[in-house]
Order: C-alpha cells, then structure tokens, then sequence
C-alpha cells in the first residue's frame, strides 16, 4: 500500500501532473496521500458524514488550518505538528484502529520536515473525495489472491512417486511431505462403494452392487473402481444429489415466507430443471448463462422429447427467497431489499463475493465499490419478474388452428339463427311480456319461453339511467296522467343532456395512455402464455362458453382479451413503464375466475396496492394511484391469469376484491384451469373518479325527431333499433354501441343461445369444446425475468436511503475486474453480466466452482468459506491444486462430472478415514488431508438411506413436490399435512417450505432458504439423537422394514442379521455385531413375550431390531 505505483497518480483527478524531478511531490503522492485517504478521510474529508473535530485533510489548506485544537501540520516542524503526534497515539489516537507501522510514520516525520509539500490546491468536493478515496483503497486492494489471474505451474515433485502420478495427489502429497506428513492407507472396497455412493447420488449402494464390486476389486482394483466411477456419475439420482447442492447455493424455496407465507408457485420445475441438467453434465459457463440470462440467449437449450425450453427456466434463480407483501410505494424499502438479497446471491452463488454489503458504502474491506453495487442493482431495476410459459411455440398450436377455424362456422350458425329476430318479432315480443306482467296470456305464435324471459327482463325495477330498460320503465310505469308524448320527450332532453355533460366531462379531464382497441398500442405492450398468441378482437367477437347449454357467454369489445379463443390457457399482459405525473391510473377491463389486473412497483409481486381481483365479464372501471415518475419506482400495468399471478393460491384474496381466500393445498383450488381477462383502454386523470358511462348507444332511441305516442311505439323504437344491431352483426360490420346492446340481449336470454336451437351448431360446439378440454395441454409455467424496457442506470441510494437519490452508475461489472471499461448497452445488460462471469478470464468463476464441488466431496473446500473469496473468507489450503483444477475444468469444457471424475479416481479420495498417529498434533483440522474426512451425512441422505434401507424409496425422478409431514395444518400459512413418509419420494422432493422447514430435517441443519448457504452448519445436539430415537418417520421406516423383513424367509437369525448389515451399512458385520444383535433379539424376544419359536415373525421384534440399526452411528456417517 506504501508505495503505490505511479500509474495510480493519473488515476486520481486532482493530482497536480508531476515534473520528473519534482520528487518531493512525488513522495507525497506515494507515500503521504495514500496513507491519509486509507485512514483519515472517512472522517476528516468532504466525504465524511460528519467532519470530526473540524479537521479536513483532503487539502493542503485543510491541513494548514487544521481543526479545533489547531493547525495539522507545521511545515518544517514536525514536533509541532498535531498530526504526526495524533499518527503517533501521543495525543488523541489516529486512527482508532491502532497506529500506523513505523516506516509510515517516518514517511510522514521526513515529509512535514522537508516542507510538507502537498500540491492539493482546492478542497474536493464530496463526490471528488469520495472517488479519490476509492480509487487508493481499490489500487491496494485489488493485490488479493482471488483476483489474481488463475495461474497453473507445474505440477510438484515428490519423494514418495511411486504413491500417485495423478496431479491432484501430487499437489495434496507434496503439501503432507513438506510437513513431514504421509497420507494415510487406502479405504477397503466396501467402504469404498459406500462412500462414492452417498457422496455422488446421495444413496446408500445396493446390497448386489456391492457384492459385484468387491468381486472386481478383488480381480482388479484400479478397473473395478474406475467402471463404479463411471456408472455412479451416469446414475440418474447423480443429478438429484448435485442439484440439491445448487438449490443450497441459490437459497432454493417452493414458498416466500414472511407473514402469510406466498407460494413460489411452479418452482418445482426449476428443481426438475437442475436434475436435468447435471445428469446431461450441462456446461458449467452455460449454465451460469442460462440463470443469469436464459430468456436472452439467441440458441436456449431445448428439451426436444419433452418440447420446451430449457434455457428459461434458468432465470428462476431469481425468484427464491422472502418477499414481503407489503406495499411497495409506501414503503419502497421492500422492493429494494427484495433486489439486495437477488444481487447478493447472484454475486456469491458465481464469484464468492460479498457485493451485497456495498450497498450503503464503500465495501469496507474488499474491492467492491457502492458504484459496483449500484451497476448491478441498475441491471436488475432494468429487468421484469415475470412468470414465463416455458413451451415451445408448436405446443398448443394446432388445436389452438382448430379452434380458430370452428369460430366462423359457428358465428354463421348463430347469425342465421338471430336473423330471425326481425323488428316486428322483437316489438311482439316487447309488447307481449309487458302485457304478461299484467296477466295477460301471450299469443300462441310467440316462444312462451322467449315471452318469460323478455318479461324478467322487463320487470327490473327503478333502473338507473344506465340502464337499457329504463325508457322503457319510464313510459311503462309513468303517471297516467303524463303522455307517453311527454314522457318521451323528457326522456329525450334528459339523455340527451347527460350525454353532452358526460362526453364532456369525460374530454376535459381525462386523458388516453393507451387505447387497446388500436393494434398500434397494443404493440407496444408485452404478453406471455399461449391465450395472449390471438388476443387482439374487434367489437363483436364472440367468447363461447367452455360448458353449459350456452352457445355464446358474452361479444367481445374491441380490445385484448386473453379468452378469445379459450379460457383455460391465460398469460399475462403487460404495458410499458409508466411515465405520469396524474393523480390516478383508471383501466376498462373485464375478467373473471381469478384473474387480476394490478399496477407493478419495483418489482414487488406480492403488495396489494394498485391490486385487484376480476369478477366481471362486462367492461368496468378499475382505478389505481400510481407511483409518481420522480419516485423511480418503474411501475407497470399488468393483467394476469391466476397460474401467472405471483399471489395465486391467496390466502388473503378477499383483500383484492375476491369472493373467498385460498386456504386449500394447490390441487384442490387448481383443478379449474379457467381464468380470463381482457382490457380496452387505459386512462389517467387527477379527478378522483373514472371516466363516468357513456350513453351514446342509449341516445339512438331518440334518433328520430318524432316522439312515440303509445308503448307500442316505444317497442317500436327498441324493435328497430335491436334489430339493426343484429343485423349489423351478422354482417361483420357492427359498432361498439351496436355490441353493447346484443350483449345485453345475451346476457338476459333474449336471443336463441341455446344448443338445443340448432343441431349443426351443438355439433360444432361440442367439436369445440372437445379440442378445447382434451387437445389443449395446459401451459408448463415458471417464474422467472424479463427484459421488456430500456435499461436504466440506477443512481446511488445515498447511505441506502431509497428516497434520496445520487449520480446515476452505469450498468457494468466490477470495477476490480475490468468493468469500467466496458458498460452494459444491451438491455438490462443480463446478457452481457453473463458473459462476463462465464468468462475463461474471470479469476472468480472457475475457482468458485471448483472449490464448491471439492467441498461436497471432501466436507470441506480447498477454501473453506466457500461463499466468501474476500478479506474475511479463509486462503486456501493448496492455492495451486485449486489452480490447476480451475484451469483444468475450463479446458474440459466446464465440465463437472469430469472434474468430479478426476478428483473421485484419486487416491487422495480413495484414503481411509483413519488418522495415522501423531497427525492430528500437526494438522488437527486436516486441512492438508493426510486423511479422507468422515463425516455426519447431511439431512437428506440421513432420511433417504432410511427409505431406502426399508425398502419403502420411492425413485422416480421429477414431478410436484409433496407437503411434508407436520401435525395439523394452518391454512393461513399455506402449511398443510402431508404423508408421514413423503410417498416415499426422495427428500428432495419434498416441498422446501421458507416460513417452517421439514421437521425431520431440520435437527439435521437443513439450509433456511433466506441466504446463501453453500456449506451448511454443522451441530451436534441430543436433538439429534432423540429425532433418532423418537421421531414418527423413524419409527415409520422401522416398522416398514420391519414387516419386509418378517415376511422373507431366512434360515436363522445369523443370516437376516447379516443381510441387514448389508442393507444398511453396505457390510458383513462383524462376529463380535453379530453376536451383539443376536443377544438384542433374545432380549427383545422377552420384552415382547414372544416364543423363540415364532421370533423371525414377530413384526414388534423386527422392527426394534430396524431401529436399533438406524440410530447406529456408522449409518449416519459418510465412511
């Protein structure tokens, strides 16, 4: 840090330019500056919150000055300079922390007396010392080992050569010799196929596989291992181990905790997704790419025999952890702490870095700037959460054709039928309902069901203005002293007034953000799901009824509507960012069966403002108070179906406007994959109600001059006008005003909508709703991110206040790496971020990976803070194995079941568990490992060598997660019961609940799903041991393998014993065990008062005799 190469002065704006023989200024650059910005500036500089004591020391008339107690520095003198004392701890101590080394304080003694020269003219301004302040402490900070290129020498010299030629054993072999340490002995086979086993899949060996391998091993040691290598890494239960490492990493979590506990519905897929993927050993880079930025890759990966794209599901990576669901304008903390936990394990998971604590301030001890926390966070404002459908565009497709060619047979079917409904049909109709409210029998000639339906209808009572019946109503009951003349005329003034007041009313203080109805707007908005592919319709088309004696459920406004086609698909539909100073955001939309429409602010998905729930099929007014622009909280409008709506199941629905809560598992609210929305327009106004309803289409009942002088002129007017909306529909040609009135004719059941009315158009509706529930595959759906807008560059949070805002930062990649140099331009710039940290040159990835992957296999990493590659993480124990295995797992391709391949054939892992004497005094935490490092086996493999040993495992890979068992349920936390035994499915499969983990688990240290957790605690508690000796599932595997064992034939005790052992300790016990559990079954034979004779079928006995095998230490143990 002393002596700073002078490359760094042109680093720094202020610095005065130096004349080659100017060394006094050269001296204070290097040695004088450097120590002052590192120690003094937080407090003594334009860039301290507070400048102590009045000093400033960031110029050369700051430090003549000095503070209250006097001037700094006496030019000259240095016995009279406060500083020099201060340095020295003489007087007050500076800086707090300790003083300065010698050489530094003399550095300073020699400067004051030779004239303190100092070329800092001007104080800086706070930005100006900030920046000088960094760019010293990254200048020595950047000199850290996990920064430095990787580098590979060769491989070592050793004395004992003939003990390995493997460059892993080399490297861990010359580390032992170097400490007079030699490893220890190799393991025995059994130990051996039990050890690659759990370590590699997670699972205990079978019994046969055993036998066979220690038959090979016997003929031929080095093959049989290498063959067991290589059909262990092409198990299929090699991806559920290695994916369950991941799913530490990336803090994996099927639920967002906090209060009520949200779903992170279909995360499940994600799991599936890193199944998949390390059983096909995906390209590590190409990984990284796809969770970073799958949704922006130009070739995703496809899965061709399942047809979807792998790629996407990536990006869910981003969706894990607690979200609150608070609101978001209110308290804009929330969304940006839901973005600091997205940048702090996005930036641990891939490079071990704590970038996350560079959020208020510079990282006070690593190379990480609040400019580098602040590039990043600008790249995940810039991009949306989304939910993606992860099929291909051929799913669907086909029926989705079908569906589309049936409409317009269907729609002439109908218009032939309404064609029929002619003026005097209509004013028949009318006029006869009325009178049967009266009593009257209707003509015979008349539908006496159309007659009742049209007397409902008509028997509305006092309906608003709004209403189509209510000039009707209004001349049907008027005064009878009133003419139907003067009624009519009334009604004429009224309407047409309100009309003008409105229409008015509507121009002055209303102003269109977006008008749906225009294919112009509407491109300029995003969609997902397959609904959203033929959304776009213009007044009149139909939306058919999935079910019922209904042909038709209502005419489409022109607009979007995600049910034009069908409803049980969805999607989403969403708008650019909002850019308005209005007070208020109003929508017209319609939707229903839990669809939503909402406005987004920073990302948050789970808030309730701006939030509500559809319950209508007809367009209504919803209207919102939006985020202000100058709050930069980037909101957005958009409507979702209920399986791409980040809250559905809703425990609290009722909130936005739903008739109930969601409080039942997900299959039970999920079986109706119904769900529709649509919208037309979107508003924004600073008065406090939405546009008021129009009545154009009510005014064209007094389109002719003439006022009726009976009812039946009035059913004149009604008739007329009804049957030209018809007709015009009929014809493809209708106008909104037009559909508003069919629609209403519809609703009431005045028109043949019925299957019963046409046998070719029930054929043809049956046609179609039979595509439509048999052929359509319901959309396979992720959460995940988008990139939709412009990227921004996110300007600095001062100290992390969210509502104080500094200089924006461009998006780009750390400064210590080389990211000033190249800023984002693409996007959010995910894309770019990806490629630099899948980058052969980035010092971070590869070591990061590797050291993970030798964690795994080894219990500990080559550095064991394998989250933290900082100043606070540990070094690594052998810098240049780490090296090597970096360099070498790029040149493989990134591969990691060949780099897990090359370390599993090693001797190094192949060592036995036993210490050679007198290592532990010289290295007690076998750091060197001069021994393999038995260990506790981790929560899952604990509870899955127990179904496994029972014979009760379920291994079929994939699929929804299961509850996991608890005692009751609490529906408002989305905690239900699940089986006591998970179906068997391994424990990977159960759902990993954030708000109350597994219990089982638990004990044993599963992760809690809120951080990054790459190597989990480790305990030692009696709650361990009584989980052993008391928990249900324990004793469930007991007796289950109790009753498998009782019902197998065995000649004697001898010989069930024996093949126990094999089961569940992948050995032959011993003579001493086998006579120990031969005396346990005759004292249990006592306890249980069971005859000798009938003791190999005793279920009670056998399944103590289970138990007594689970809570053996070695079953627990990795070997």
């Amino acid at each position: 840090m002393r002596h700073l190469p002078l490359i760094l002065i042109n680093l720094i704006p202020l610095v005065t330019p130096l004349a080659a023989a100017d060394t006094d200024i050269e001296f204070f650059e290097t040695k004088i500056r450097p120590v002052l910005v590192q120690h003094c500036y937080e407090c003594h500089s334009a860039a301290a919150k507070d400048i102590q004591g009045g000093l400033r020391l960031d110029s050369r008339p700051g430090v003549r000055k000095g503070g209250d107690t006097g001037a700094a520095v006496v030019p000259g003198k240095p016995g009279r300079s406060l500083l020099l004392a201060a340095l020295r701890h003489e007087s007050i101590k500076m800086p707090p922390s300790g003083p300065l080394p010698a050489v530094v304080l003399a550095d300073f003694e020699s400067w004051i007396r030779r004239g303190a020269i100092d070329p800092r003219d001007t104080p800086p301004t706070s930005r100006e010392a900030a920046r000088i302040s960094w760019q010293v402490l990254l200048a020595s900070r950047k000199d850290w080992w996990s920064l430095k290129p990787v580098r590979t020498g060769p491989v070592p010299e050793v004395q004992d050569a003939d003990w390995s030629m493997r460059p892993i054993d080399r490297f861990v072999l010359a580390r032992l010799e170097k400490t007079q340490l030699k490893p220890a002995t190799s393991a025995d086979p059994h130990t051996l196929i039990r050890r690659l086993s759990l370590v590699l899949t997670g699972l205990p060996p079978r019994p046969i596989d055993v036998t066979r391998f220690a038959m090979a091993w016997a003929a031929d040691p080095g093959t049989a291992w290498l063959e067991l290598v290589d059909r262990t890494l092409a198990s299929p239960h090699f991806g559920e181990r290695w994916a369950r490492h991941w799913m530490d990493v990336i803090h994996f979590t099927e639920t967002h905790g906090n209060e009520w506990n949200y779903e992170v519905h279909h995360a499940w897929q994600f799991r599936d997704y890193l199944v998949r993927a390390f059983n096909q050993d995906v390209p590590y880079d190409q990984l990284i790419r796809e969770h970073i930025a799958g949704d922006l890759l130009a070739t995703p990966r496809i899965n061709q025999q399942q047809r979807f794209n792998e790629s996407v599901i990536g990006t869910a990576f981003y969706r894990f952890g607690e979200a609150p669901h608070d609101d978001c304008i209110g308290l804009r903390s929330i969304g940006y702490d839901i973005l600091a936990n997205q940048l702090d394990t996005l930036t641990k998971s891939f490079q071990a870095s704590t970038v996350a604590c560079a959020r208020c301030h510079d990282h006070k001890i690593d190379a990480f700037s609040t400019h580098d926390y602040h590039a990043l966070l600008g790249v995940l404002r810039s991009t949306r959460l989304v939910a993606h459908s992860i099929d291909l565009p051929e799913i669907n497709r086909e029926p989705l054709a079908q569906l589309e060619s049936l409409k317009l047979p269907i729609r002439k079917r109908l218009a032939s039928l309404w064609k029929t409904s002619d003026p005097s049909r209509i004013r028949a109709l009318l006029l006869a309902a009325e009178a049967a409210r009266d009593g009257h029998t209707p003509p015979e000639n008349l539908d006496s069901g159309l007659v009742t339906r049209w007397k409902t209808a008509l028997s509305i009572k006092n309906p608003p203005l709004e209403h189509p019946l209510h000039s009707w109503r209004s001349v049907a009951d008027r005064d009878p002293k009133t003419s139907v003349e003067n009624t009519w005329a009334a009604l004429a003034v009224r309407y047409l007034d309100e009309h003008r007041k409105r229409t008015q009313f509507n121009l002055e203080n209303f102003q269109t953000l977006y008008d749906l109805r225009d294919p112009g707007h509407a491109a300029l908005w995003s969609s997902q799901g397959h609904a959203l592919r033929a959304a776009t319709t213009s007044d009149g088309e139909l939306a058919l009824s999935g079910s019922g004696d209904s042909v038709v459920s209502q005419l489409l406004p022109a607009g979007i509507h995600s049910h034009r086609l069908t409803s049980r698909l969805g999607g989403t539909f969403r708008s650019p960012i909002l850019h308005t100073t209005r007070k208020h955001l109003s929508l017209q939309v319609l939707g229903d069966q839990r669809a939503v429409v909402r406005i987004v602010s920073n990302n948050c998905q789970l808030n309730y403002v701006n939030y509500k729930v559809l319950q209508s099929d007809q367009p209504t007014w919803v209207t919102f108070e939006p985020a202000h622009d100058d709050q930069k909280l980037r909101a957005y409008i958009e409507l979702v179906s209920k399986f791409y709506n980040p809250k559905f199941p809703d425990q609290l629905a009722t909130i936005g406007g739903a008739k109930k809560n969601d409080r039942v598992p997900w299959d039970q609210v999920a079986t109706d994959p119904r769900s529709y929305f649509g919208i037309s327009r979107v508003v924004v106004h600073d008065v406090a109600t939405p546009p008021r309803a129009e009545l154009g289409h009510l005014c064209r009942l007094f389109e002719n001059g003439q006022a009726p002088s009976s009812l039946a002129g009035v059913a004149d007017r009604y008739s007329s006008l009804l049957a030209h909306a018809i007709a015009a529909w009929t014809n493809h040609n209708a106008s909104p005003a037009q559909v508003r009135w069919i629609n209403w004719m519809v609703r009431n059941g005045l028109l043949d909508n019925s299957l019963d009315a046409d046998p070719e158009l029930a054929r043809l509706v049956k046609q179609y709703r039979e595509i439509e529930q048999k052929q359509l595959v319901q959309p396979r759906i992720i959460p995940g991110v988008e990139d939709v807008d412009d990227g921004i560059d996110q300007p600095v949070l001062v100290r992390g206040n969210p509502t104080e805002f500094g200089e924006p930062v461009r998006r780009r990649f750390f400064e210590v790496l080389g990211g000033t140099r190249q800023p984002f331009r693409r996007g959010s710039g995910r894309r770019e971020l990806a490629d630099h940290i899948a980058s052969p040159e980035n010092p971070l990835t590869a070591r990061v990976m590797v050291n993970r992957i030798w964690h795994h296999l080894f219990g500990a990493g080559l550095v064991r803070s394998v989250d933290d590659f900082g100043h606070l993480g540990e070094r690594p124990s052998h810098p240049q194995l780490l090296d090597h295995l970096a360099t070498t797992f790029v040149d493989d391709g990134w591969s990691m079941k060949r780099l897990i391949r090359r370390i599993v054939l090693s001797r190094t892992f192949r060592m036995s568990s036993h210490r050679r004497r007198g290592t532990d005094s010289i290295d007690p935490l076998n750091r060197l490992l001069h021994h393999y490092p038995a260990r506790r086996l981790d929560a899952e493999s604990i509870r899955d060598a127990m179904l496994a040993t029972s014979g009760r495992i379920e291994l079929k890979l994939g699929g929804a997660s299961v509850y996991p068992f608890r005692d009751k349920p609490n529906a408002d936390r989305r905690l239900f019961v699940g089986p006591l035994d998970g179906h068997g499915r391994r424990s990977l499969y159960i759902k990993t609940n954030l708000m109350e983990p597994t219990r089982f688990l638990s004990v044993f240290n599963t992760p809690g799903g809120k951080v990054v957790e790459g190597r989990r605690d480790l305990s030692n508690v009696p709650a361990q041991a009584l989980a052993m000796l008391n928990d249900p599932f324990v004793i469930g595997q007991a007796d289950t393998w109790g009753e498998r064992l009782v019902a197998t034939a065995h000649r004697d005790p001898a010989e069930r014993i024996n093949l126990m052992f094999q089961r569940a300790l992948s050995r032959p016990p011993t003579a001493d065990e086998r006579d120990q559990f031969i005396g346990l079954l005759d004292r249990l034979s006592v306890l249980h008062k069971v005859p000798a004779a009938d003791r190999m079928t005793s279920r009670p006995i056998w399944k103590d005799m289970a138990h007594v095998v689970f809570t053996l230490q070695e079953f627990i143990y990795l070997p």
